[in-house]
């Protein structure tokens, strides 16, 4: 009975020992770092100079583009007057810009100003990214960027005091400006005292160097033009 006994809370033990679930646990950490990536780089046109030295540039003008000017010279977009710049992003973005001073002022004179609208400027973007075409912001799929001051890169815009708003995501839905060179490319194509887009969004100066009350007094005059990248929320 004593044996019978042993055997039985011995195979009771083996089944409960037997019946036990083994085990084992290790764990392996994944991380996801996310470094913002947000870099402008001006490749041409830094620093962009207007010098006027006939009568026919104080009636017309001088632009980089020729069909504004006849100083502009034989070709589509004079050198002289082009900047070209690109931009790499990881996520949406915008440009602010604007010239720092609310007027050029004079180098020889500080007390000499000159309006800021004499001045003036287009944009073309020659990356995969495309400027809405819909007429308001948002409206095409799959057009990434967006220009307040130029409407939607289609019209000369006069230059402004920063901060303006040059271009920014166009809010299109599943597609974002986010990008690197290939894909944000601008070129921007100054002119100054061409009197352009009259009746756009942003006109320039309706009255040419010439024909100003009072005519603007001889001298260098200057001012920097800010250009601001950051995140576009």
């Amino acid at each position: 009975m004593k044996k019978l006994t042993l055997f039985a809370i011995a195979v009771f033990v083996f089944q409960f020992s037997f019946g036990q679930a083994v085990r084992d646990r290790n764990v392996i950490p994944v991380a996801v770092n996310l470094n913002q990536v947000l870099r402008m780089t001006i490749s041409n046109g830094g620093n962009i100079e207007f010098t006027f030295n006939t009568i026919d540039q104080y009636k017309n003008g001088i632009s980089g583009d020729q069909a504004t000017s006849t100083s502009a010279g034989t070709v589509a977009a004079n050198p002289m007057y082009v900047t070209d710049f690109i931009v790499a992003s990881s996520t949406r973005w915008k440009i602010t810009y604007g010239a720092e001073e609310a007027t050029f002022i004079g180098t020889d004179n500080p007390a000499n100003t000159l309006a800021l609208d004499n001045v003036g400027y287009s944009i073309t973007e020659s990356g995969t990214h495309g400027f809405e075409t819909g007429g308001a912001k948002g409206t095409t799929a799959g057009e990434e960027l967006w220009s307040i001051p130029t409407n939607a890169a289609t019209e000369v815009a006069a230059l402004q005091a920063y901060p303006i708003v040059l271009i920014e995501d166009n809010d299109s839905g599943t597609q974002a400006n986010a990008g690197d060179e290939t894909d944000n490319a601008f070129q921007l194509v100054w002119r100054c005292g061409t009197v352009e887009g009259q009746g756009d969004t942003t006109p320039m100066n309706a009255q040419n160097l010439i024909d100003q009350q009072p005519s603007p007094t001889p001298d260098r005059y200057v001012v920097n033009v800010l250009f601001d990248l950051s995140i576009d929320n």
